[in-house]
């Protein structure tokens, strides 16, 4: 499988996480609501991400008549749609679909099962979301971790500068993740049966944390993206000849951890043999959620502007730019 077939494979269960809600002046209208993390679909209403993007949703401002039994914050797909899979949309595109969050399942702690040393976190840096929602793209987890090599080639989705890189050049022009490659370049502490976590050599960037992180050969998720290795350096200013530390910087490097799926995939097993955690009757479909929520096209940036009327000065010439398509021929 290429790099190209295993994006196609994990690509359709690649969620951000924004906001329900985002205060705004009397006359600002929104062109999309801020990416705070990303996250993938594991199942069936069933969402992971970093624990630490978990606690940045959780403290989003939410108006005082905000439903208290809501939470303030949404999973939204990406996801592709075609004219009738709602009455508003007429050509094939790009829908943004959320999806209700209606529980988060928290790591508390993690649970030895044999001796010796551990060199990790605390508590693993993941969260799984529930949300309410089936029928719903997924992801393969591979929690063997012996599968996680020095050298081998993965690949990783996700949203890294959040809706600033959407928007880059002032408005919206982009619906969707990103797609970054590499390899893995350490294993922690070092190769064994129950590694904390690993290293892969690409940077990191906010917006990108719960991003899934995926062999290139094929697609099974081995992880979630949560942080990038910072270096800091001093910076100095010149005093009477003498140079002394004022203040530091901090800059990205290509080092960026991630949590192993096999934490991932115990959690998950647990969560879908409980039978207390089974979705609702009511819960619809991603299809029916698709057809039966009002839709709406959204703006584009105004840029292109019809062509002005002939002008006949001397000097002046219209140039029209128009598409074009190229065929070759064979030799």
């Amino acid at each position: 499988m290429t790099l190209a077939e295993s994006f196609a494979k994990v690509r359709p269960a690649v969620v951000a996480f924004m906001p329900v809600v985002v205060p705004r002046q009397a006359r600002e209208h929104g062109e999309m609501f801020p990416i705070i993390g990303t996250g993938v679909i594991l199942d069936d209403g069933l969402v992971v991400t970093n624990a630490h993007v978990i606690d940045a949703l959780i403290k989003l401002p939410r108006p005082p008549d905000f439903p208290k039994d809501k939470f303030p914050f949404t999973a939204v797909l990406f996801h592709a749609v075609k004219p009738g899979d709602n009455p508003a949309i007429q050509i094939e595109s790009v829908a943004e679909v959320g999806l209700e969050v209606v529980g988060i399942f928290r790591v508390q702690g993690l649970i030895p099962t044999s001796e010796g040393f551990y060199y990790g976190p605390e508590k693993p840096d993941f969260n799984i979301v529930r949300v309410k929602a089936k029928g719903l793209p997924r992801v393969e987890l591979e929690p063997n971790a012996e599968k996680l090599i020095e050298g081998l080639e993965v690949g990783t989705i996700g949203y890294p500068m959040g809706t600033d890189a959407l928007r880059a050049p002032g408005w919206v022009h982009q619906f969707g993740p990103f797609l970054q490659r590499g390899i893995i370049s350490a294993v922690l502490p070092t190769r064994c049966k129950a590694p904390h976590s690993f290293v892969i050599n690409l940077q990191s960037l906010g917006g990108a944390s719960g991003s899934p992180v995926f062999l290139a050969e094929s697609g099974h998720v081995i992880g979630i993206l949560n942080s990038g290795l910072m270096e800091t350096r001093p910076t100095y200013s010149k005093i009477e000849s003498q140079f002394q530390v004022n203040g530091i910087t901090q800059g990205s490097t290509n080092f960026t951890y991630v949590v192993p799926a096999y934490y991932i995939a115990s959690s998950l097993r647990d969560i879908l043999k409980d039978a207390r955690f089974a979705l609702p009757p009511d819960t619809p479909n991603l299809m029916e959620i698709i057809n039966h929520r009002p839709a709406k096209e959204r703006p584009g940036s105004g840029q292109i502007k019809p062509l002005p009327e002939k002008d006949d000065s001397a000097g002046v010439f219209d140039v029209r730019v128009e598409t074009v398509s190229f065929n070759t021929k064979g030799d």
